[in-house]
């Protein structure tokens, strides 16, 4: 019988993808070159081509690494595999034929927003989102109400470690005012923006909870500030409230009370 050989490099820098398995966000050189059982030096030029590729991020704090986010850029052809994409489509395409806007769902990963679906509405305005591709916590809607349901200890965390950058005039770049809108969001169970990542473009945030203080992911509709301030006047709100209400019995099993 014969024998399938494997490409030694490939399979080398495979089993350091794999090493995020395990649980760990991030890892050191040493903590892969240890684990995969090679030097630094051969560990090094492995993980130095896969950070330049995308497959690998290194945090410039600690010096470790963690998985990049091309890893999520492979993510459209096996995306219906995938139960919370799967499940959750049908009701953002419902929401996006509704209001004729475009709808993101997206996730937290190390302190950033990344998208994992969009649907696109044909009389939306273009915006310049893919699935797969990170954003700013700060100012995202989506971003917003999946910072307001982290721990005030996270949150300060996050404060201290990521500037709050001015895309906008209307960008929150106080920490106090943003940390009172954190306060409204879990209040109000909704939040947006109001033209702070690009002027002209608003949109409505809810999170999917995946219990009564935890955040899963959270979905948005986003379009001209003109037309999602009508859309508020319209229902927009509690249709998103309930969009994620939905999602968050179907697909975490929770309900809130």
């Amino acid at each position: 019988m014969a024998t399938t050989k494997t490409i030694q490099s490939l399979e080398r820098a495979f089993s350091i993808l794999e090493l995020f398995q395990s649980g760990k966000s991030e890892l050191s050189l040493k903590e892969i070159s240890d684990s995969i059982g090679l030097n630094k030096s051969t560990t090094f030029g492995l993980v130095n081509s896969l950070t330049t590729l995308g497959y690998m991020l290194q945090n410039e704090d600690n010096q470790k690494y963690s998985l990049g986010l091309k890893i999520l850029s492979l993510t459209n052809a096996v995306k219906m595999n995938n139960i919370l994409i799967r499940v959750s489509r049908p009701y953002l395409e419902e929401l996006s034929t509704k209001y004729r806007e475009t709808v993101h769902s997206a996730k937290e990963l190390n302190g950033n927003i990344v998208y994992i679906d969009k649907v696109d509405a044909d009389t939306s305005m273009y915006i310049n989102t893919q699935i797969g591709t990170k954003n700013y916590m700060h100012c995202t809607g989506v971003g917003k109400v999946l910072l307001a349901y982290k721990s005030d200890d996270e949150i300060e965390t996050f404060l201290s470690t990521h500037q709050l950058k001015a895309l906008t005039f209307n960008t929150i770049t106080n920490p106090e005012h943003l940390k009172r809108e954190m306060a409204e969001i879990r209040k109000n169970g909704i939040g947006g923006d109001d033209e702070e990542i690009e002027m002209g473009l608003s949109c409505v945030a809810v999170p999917v909870m995946k219990s009564e203080t935890t955040a899963g992911f959270a979905i948005s509709v986003a379009g001209p500030t003109v037309r999602i301030s009508e859309n508020k006047k319209n229902g927009l709100a509690e249709d998103l409230k309930n969009t994620a209400a939905k999602l968050s019995e179907i697909i975490y099993g929770y309900t809130a009370e």
